[in-house]
């Protein structure tokens, strides 16, 4: 699919675990120049070894879950990654933070000066996460070869219309004041403008979504852009997500 492309990856899928590594490769392009990630990894170099780490081992972690979902073309190219998480999934309970050992240690090696802040972000985000029953948008982004073609609204509404039929919110947070607008396409309300999750770094807009009324087979309009989201240690979006 060339970057000028008109056509749409035909399907959402479900990722197994074998496709972590490519959803952490397109997670990384996507995630690039996030402002939590440049703040938290300012080298280049060393930025892009930690994303494709921690990518990598969060989609692993929502795959076994059954909650990573992936725009797929025709012969299986991954094009964009939506990395949801089911009420009570998060905070990551003790085994799963056990199981995640390996990316961690990724992290550190990659980037050992700003492991401290890093695992610290992710302890304060554990700490200020909402309570209430909700599914929590991870992460989210989309290969910058095949941006503004609508991935982003087909990768959420798999999950938004089954928080719909169950009646339960969704909740996202995003570093990028810019995001608010588009996920507000998609019935998010701005629940806090100032989430400071990481010190000294920028703040997060946090954003919940009530469950909504669908009329028979209608679905959310597709968005004309897509928007990197990103996460932390623990599952910690960075906008993320």
């Amino acid at each position: 699919m060339s970057e000028n492309s008109d056509v749409v990856p035909p399907r959402i899928s479900v990722l197994p675990q074998s496709q972590a590594g490519a959803a952490g490769a397109v997670l990384s392009r996507s995630h690039a120049d996030y402002p939590s990630f440049r703040h938290l990894f300012p080298d280049p170099e060393r930025r892009a070894r930690v994303l494709v780490a921690m990518f990598t081992g969060i989609a692993r972690d929502a795959a076994r879950l059954g909650s990573a979902y992936g725009a797929l073309g025709d012969g299986g190219e991954l094009y964009g990654v939506a990395i949801w998480l089911s009420p009570g999934r998060f905070p990551w309970s003790a085994w799963r933070q056990l199981r995640g050992a390996p990316w961690m240690l990724s992290v550190l090696r990659s980037d050992p000066g700003s492991f401290r802040a890093f695992m610290k972000t992710g302890a304060t985000g554990a700490r200020l996460h909402p309570t209430y029953p909700h599914w929590y948008l991870e992460t989210m982004g989309v290969d910058p070869s095949v941006q503004r073609q609508g991935l982003g609204g087909r990768l959420l509404e798999p999950v938004l219309e089954v928080a719909d039929r169950d009646q339960v919110d969704c909740y996202l947070e995003t570093a990028r004041p810019e995001n608010a607008e588009y996920y507000a396409r998609h019935g998010f309300i701005i629940e806090n403008r100032a989430l400071q999750l990481i010190p000294n770094g920028p703040a997060h807009i946090a954003m919940r979504r009530r469950p909504q009324t669908r009329s028979g087979s209608c679905t959310l309009a597709r968005a004309n852009s897509e928007i990197g989201h990103g996460a932390l240690p623990s599952g910690r979006t960075a906008h993320s997500t």
